[in-house]
């Protein structure tokens, strides 16, 4: 986490296809189904489609407003808005980064005890979990790029295999007629669904760690249309193998159907899928706690470690006080719709300050 001019501190560019999709991935792949089918039933997979495709403009966006060698999201708050107040919006930034870690840690705790473990208690898991997401956050970004290249292709993997069983059962049917939705529904469902694809926008922190950063644009648009296929081939799979009142009464669709998946030398596979799905949310952990320690190692100079220790404190204090699965909804909500704003309101904000600063910069130098 040192001087991001070092060489030794860089990553290669095409790293940042397993970072972007490390990112991404997290707990949103066990149950977004049931977000797209309450919001837009069975064109919801047209929705997560068009959500991925979104992103490419906003991702070229992010490009353009970080034009410049080792540029971040800090420096650019300090150019565009001064020292004070670029440090206390980067600050609010930080306290996004840290609910989606809250958000996505708490879930998986849920889902370990609901499914697999209900008699242990959360706190005996988590901090197993927090003690593992340390040594590897403490490591540094190339740590955290490296755990993230060896896990990134997990949910791939088993999405291939554990979709294979419920596509045996599927109507094709259950998506029809397309195209069936409202300006309005379709508006609605595309804010709440577009939380699954949330992760991305850390490339903000880590970017001036690529090597030739600027030139990393192909992989990064590369990581997208990876996450949009998968997406949207887990949401049709779902939907023509659940109904529209099985997905929205479902927490967890894709658990379900792991349940369905009968091998001869495996009683219960869901037991495995939940185990394994660990190797997708630690890498979305640390990603976004590195991403923390590295915000207020440039506002404020304190040491990554320190900052790590504080939020991982922090996050296994939150697991005690969300002690129900409402409380965990409602800030699932909430972490969703700071996602959206900031993604699809605050990045196209930055952008259009940065063409009127340009162009105004412009103008001045002409003049002199």
């Amino acid at each position: 986490m040192g001087n991001v001019q070092k060489e030794n501190y860089l990553v290669s560019n095409f790293l940042v296809f397993f970072i972007m999709i490390s990112s991404q991935n997290g707990i949103g792949l066990l149950g977004f189904q049931n977000i797209i089918a309450k919001n837009a039933k069975h064109d919801g997979w047209i929705v997560v489609l068009l959500t991925g495709i979104s992103l490419h403009f906003v991702l070229w966006l992010i490009y353009k407003i970080l034009q410049g060698d080792h540029t971040d999201i800090m420096t650019v708050h300090k150019e565009f808005f001064g020292k004070f107040f670029g440090n206390v919006i980067t600050i609010f930034i930080s306290i996004y980064f840290l609910g989606v870690t809250i958000t996505v840690f708490r879930t998986y705790l849920e889902i370990v005890q609901v499914w697999a473990f209900p008699s242990v208690s959360k706190w005996e898991i988590g901090i197993l979990m927090l003690m593992m997401i340390y040594y590897i956050v403490s490591g540094g970004f190339r740590v955290v790029t490296g755990i993230c290249f060896l896990f990134a292709l997990i949910p791939f993997i088993l999405f291939i295999f554990s979709l294979y069983f419920p596509l045996k059962f599927s109507h094709i049917n259950n998506i029809l007629p397309i195209f069936n939705l409202s300006f309005n529904e379709f508006i609605k469902a595309f804010k709440e669904s577009s939380s699954i694809f949330f992760g991305f926008e850390t490339l903000l922190i880590y970017f001036p760690l690529l090597k030739h950063s600027h030139t990393s644009k192909k992989w990064a648009n590369i990581a997208i249309i990876f996450t949009t296929i998968l997406l949207t081939t887990v949401a049709l799979v779902s939907l023509t193998y659940f109904s529209i009142g099985q997905l929205v009464n479902s927490k967890w669709p894709t658990l379900e159907i792991t349940k369905i998946i009968e091998l001869p030398f495996v009683e219960r596979f869901e037991f495995i899928f939940i185990f394994s799905w660990l190797a997708v949310i630690i890498p979305t952990i640390s990603v976004h706690l590195w991403s923390i320690c590295r915000i207020y190692k440039k506002l404020f100079n304190i040491k990554p470690r320190i900052s790590l220790i504080n939020a991982l404190a922090l996050i296994l204090v939150c697991t005690f006080i969300i002690d129900n699965y409402l409380k965990l909804e409602l800030l699932n909500n909430y972490v969703s719709q700071l996602g959206f704003y900031f993604v699809y309101l605050y990045i196209p904000f930055l952008f259009i300050i940065k063409v009127i600063r340009d162009k105004f910069i412009h103008i001045k130098s002409r003049r002199v």
